[in-house]
């Protein structure tokens, strides 16, 4: 079986980015939302005309400040690749990017407004040069919108492939991105809509991994008294008819130590997805307050003569002594303003 995308469509997707990082003594947490329309344009034999519009980017939680900055820093640059136009093949890889000159004018405008923070903020100047030459060079614009997030999650494994298949020895960072590792990568096919997949070292990490991918710990840790366990695991739900992938679940792992690990969730899902999403998720919320109020109902609340009574169970106490001393003193009904009359604290069936 090959997956791939048979047929034009137009979708919106979302993808939630969940990240908790442990680094010695700093731990950062984040939550990241980016929404995106997408549009397969046309469909032939080898590639895909596609159009890719960027609807939302935003930092949903953080615990950490400077983490709130970059995300700032982050979607000022975003802003260039926010419209793209172009053809890929079958395996997502970019061929040719048809609105390039408008990537380069979205940059000379954005480079214009840094520029006017460079006094106040000298280190400006230097991510200008950076990005000068990124923009000045196709090649460089190409794989950069290759790492875009849309890409390295919709087509990074499945499409363009015969499933099931095993690929080893893939060479990849680990997912601090300090180090190089070897990977065996393993996807099989639960049926022709459900495919997961399994990504772990190829080999035993070797003591120069350990020096290099955690050497900026030395002071803090003893590096040679870690053992890293690294793994990713992934499920992708794709639409048989159409090709098109209806929601990916991918979890990044790598712990060194009970102190030094990195975890990364990716829930990718179409509209439909994301609104059955939302819609569990109010489900769940009114489930969870309703059980707390059933928990505050149920509590005991008044405890007379030694005896406990629940909220409810006082409630009926209460207006069982009430019939009886209307009964007793011929009133009729059940009238709130007679009972808040009298003296409190009295089993009126004694009175």
């Amino acid at each position: 079986m090959t997956v791939q995308i048979k047929e034009p469509f137009n979708e919106q997707y979302t993808l939630i980015i969940d990240s908790d990082m442990q680094a010695v003594d700093m731990h950062i947490t984040t939550t990241t939302q980016m929404r995106w329309d997408f549009t397969v344009v046309k469909v032939t034999d080898h590639s895909l005309e596609i159009r890719l519009i960027l609807l939302d980017h935003i930092l949903l939680e953080t615990n950490n400040p400077m983490v709130k900055e970059v995300a700032q820093v982050s979607q000022v640059f975003s802003r260039m690749y926010n419209e793209l136009h172009l053809t890929i093949d079958k395996k997502g890889m970019i061929s040719q990017i048809h609105n390039l000159d408008v990537i380069q004018q979205k940059w000379e405008q954005t480079k214009k407004e840094l520029l006017k923070s460079v006094e106040h903020s000298p280190d400006i100047k230097g991510i200008i040069q950076i990005n000068d030459e990124l923009f000045a060079a196709p090649d460089k614009i190409k794989q950069a919108i290759q790492a875009n997030e849309f890409f390295t999650t919709y087509f990074s494994y499945v499409y363009g492939k015969e499933l099931p298949y095993i690929a080893k020895g893939i060479v990849k960072p680990n997912f601090f991105n300090s180090a190089n590792v070897q990977w065996d990568l393993s996807i099989t096919t639960v049926d022709s809509q459900l495919i997961h997949l399994e990504m772990k070292p190829s080999f035993l990490l070797s003591s120069g991994f350990y020096n290099k991918a955690y050497g900026q710990f030395a002071e803090k840790i003893d590096i040679s008294k870690l053992f890293t366990q690294m793994k990713e695991t992934g499920k992708y739900q794709i639409e048989s008819g159409s090709g098109r992938l209806a929601e990916a679940i991918i979890h990044r792992k790598e712990e060194a130590a009970a102190n030094l690990y990195t975890k990364v969730s990716y829930h990718f899902m179409s509209e439909e997805k994301y609104k059955e999403k939302l819609k569990n998720k109010s489900q769940k919320y009114t489930e969870e307050i309703k059980a707390v109020q059933e928990h505050i109902s149920t509590q005991n609340v008044k405890e007379v003569n030694g005896k406990k009574y629940t909220k409810e169970q006082w409630e009926s106490f209460e207006r069982k002594q009430w019939e009886i001393y209307a009964k007793k003193h011929n009133i009729s009904g059940f009238d709130d303003k007679n009972q808040k009359d009298l003296p409190s604290g009295r089993f009126l069936a004694d009175d």
